[in-house]
């Protein structure tokens, strides 16, 4: 969630919390409980800010709301067809947890403040406090609510949601019961004016109107995806990666979209983001899933290629057909990638499992050539940061396909991995015989892209937090150990070397074999994973634009102006890094345009 998003939010906050604190403070026929004191204030302007935060927060979970409103934008601003990107999943979670936090924040202000009020009261001669606590209808729907919400953050933690996804799906679904309490938290007539007449609020609409459009949502959801989808194949490929293919001749979708999976076998209310990763063009639908959670893992072992299957060696189909799972699909969803092809150059960037997203746009792009046999677009550097080692096939796995294979081979794209974890440091050491490129024999038209002429290096050092977040980093190695002007790559020699380190994890030294194994594999065929593309570290960005604007300025001269589109899916954290680096090294030359 972008910082400036956060800002109008929190501005709105302030001037509504303010707006509601002299509202009650200025009412002349509510001075007689007014008479309590600044504390019936700040418990209106935290409720006013509470009935904004509910009626906001069900708008990242209406889904088919965002994309129908972002092909309208789209209509109205640029006609035709098409779409602007409603946000990602992660995105949109993030905006839903952040406006959670703020309904924390407020009610915490709103149940305090009525605590000094009921206390207040007793000590003005206007009852017990006791009696306003459990006595009152305001009293009663509040505790009431307090105690549905308590059990809906509770329930939202990661690891019960990863343990029971039932039990967090069913509490949160108590938001409907507690926005029909809070339509009717203020016809307790706890507020009167000085003669005695009820004063109500009307705030609850707005949440109330919220909570329909999420129900009308939820409905048409449910009508359009309740017809089951039979599986026209299931392949289990090395890594550990389940390839679902199905044909859907409803669901029209664009390259970089996901869908929403459910497979009722597994769980009734489970739905899980997927990124399509075949092309719109093909006659069918694929999703790429890598077995990374409960859920998933339940996947593969009703395939039969669960976690415990001894690892692949090639791709598997599932041939026996009773096995396929019925499913139920969601969507499409997400902002679209093709717009690729609209560029001179093209830098796509994913984290984790993020980097799916461009796998069928890959696909897609390979088709689009086919059929024009030509294309403004020149070069593609694909980056892939993860934390996981283990990843490198599935990685390879997902981009070994014929068809963006080819790509590969006619060098229209360049391929980067960076391996952050701090455990695959350790695993991996990086030793002076190590493959390594320097300023002195770079030619950046033809060695990987990221080095500045300068031999800054690419890599700035690991993630000490998860990929999800762009954390602070640690140097991987002393300025002793390492080659002035060097790139921290690894080696085929530094992986098989003996001097590892004999006290590493069972988890480590899986690590290590792991990627021992994947460039041993890769080497005897065709590859897009080698010594010469697989960095350890997290990648200096600031280096990689810079050798880009550098270069392309050199070739614009006799071209007039380039545009480079910058393609983004993970975290927010390194997209903040990325629209700022973009806009840094923008010129009226070049021009760097950042999506995500």
């Amino acid at each position: 969630m972008s910082t400036a998003v956060k800002a109008v939010i929190s501005a709105c906050h302030v001037a509504i919390f303010l707006y509601g604190f002299q509202l009650q403070r200025n009412d002349q026929e509510l001075s007689n409980i007014n008479a309590i004191g600044p504390s019936i204030y700040c418990s209106r302007g935290a409720a006013l800010c509470l009935a904004f935060d509910m009626a906001l927060i069900m708008l990242p979970v209406c889904r088919k709301l965002l994309s129908y409103v972002s092909r309208i934008a789209f209509a109205l601003l640029h006609g035709g067809q098409g779409t602007i990107s409603e946000g990602s999943h992660s995105s949109l979670t993030s905006y839903h947890k952040y406006l959670a936090y703020n309904i924390l924040a407020f009610l915490a202000i709103h149940v305090f403040g009525h605590f000094i009020n009921f206390y207040r009261l007793e000590q003005l001669g206007r009852g017990t406090a006791m009696s306003y606590h459990l006595g009152t209808w305001a009293g009663v729907t509040g505790y009431s609510m307090l105690l549905l919400l308590g059990a809906m953050f509770i329930t939202a933690h990661k690891q019960i949601r990863k343990r029971n996804y039932e039990v967090f799906w069913l509490t949160h679904h108590l938001a409907i019961v507690i926005m029909i309490v809070f339509a009717f938290h203020g016809y307790g007539c706890f507020v009167k004016t000085n003669e005695g007449q009820c004063r109500g609020y009307e705030s609850w609409r707005y949440a109330v109107l919220a909570s329909a459009i999420y129900l009308a949502e939820r409905g048409l959801r449910a009508f359009e995806s309740k017809k089951p989808i039979f599986l026209s194949s299931a392949i289990a490929h090395p890594g550990g990666a389940i390839e679902l293919n199905f044909k859907q001749p409803s669901i029209h979708y664009r390259p970089g979209q996901h869908v929403y999976l459910n497979i009722p076998q597994l769980s009734r209310y489970e739905w899980h983001p997927f990124t399509i990763t075949s092309s719109p063009i093909e006659q069918f639908i694929s999703l790429d899933i890598r077995q990374d959670g409960d859920w998933t893992q339940q996947l593969g072992r009703i395939l039969g290629y669960g976690p415990e299957t001894p690892r692949l060696e090639v791709a598997q189909v599932v041939r026996d057909r009773s096995l396929l799972p019925l499913i139920r699909i969601d969507g499409p969803y997400g902002g679209p990638k093709e717009d690729v092809l609209n560029f001179d150059h093209a830098i796509l960037i994913g984290t984790g499992n993020g980097i799916t997203t461009f796998s069928g746009t890959l696909r897609h792009i390979w088709f689009r050539h086919q059929e024009t046999q030509s294309s403004r677009l020149k070069t593609i550097d694909l980056y892939w940061v993860s934390r996981d080692a283990n990843k490198l096939e599935w990685f390879q796995s997902l981009f070994s396909m014929e068809k963006t294979m080819e790509l590969f081979r006619t060098g229209l794209i360049r391929i980067h991995i960076y391996l952050t974890s701090s455990r695959t440091a350790r695993v991996v050491p990086i030793k002076r015989r190590s493959i390594v490129t320097t300023a002195a024999n770079t030619d950046s038209f033809t060695t990987p892209l990221p080095l500045l002429q300068t031999g800054a290096p690419v890599v700035q050092g690991r993630y000490t937090e998860d990929d999800d977040e762009h954390g602070e980093h640690e140097d991987l190695l002393s300025p002793l150990d390492r080659p002035a002007g060097s790139s921290s790559l690894i080696s085929l020699e530094s992986i098989h070397s003996p001097q590892f380190d004999p006290q590493c994890t069972f988890q480590e030294a899986e690590s290590r074999d792991s990627i021992s194994r994947t460039l041993d594999n890769l080497e005897e065929g065709d590859s897009i994973i080698g010594p010469d593309n697989v960095h350890l570290g997290r990648p200096n960005f600031t280096a990689v634009f810079e050798s880009m604007k550098d270069r392309l300025a050199r070739e614009a001269g006799s071209r007039g102006k380039v545009k480079v589109g910058v393609f983004y899916c993970g975290s927010p954290g390194l997209a903040r890094t990325l629209a700022r680096e973009c806009n840094r090294c923008s010129s009226s030359q070049i021009k760097f345009v950042f999506s995500e």
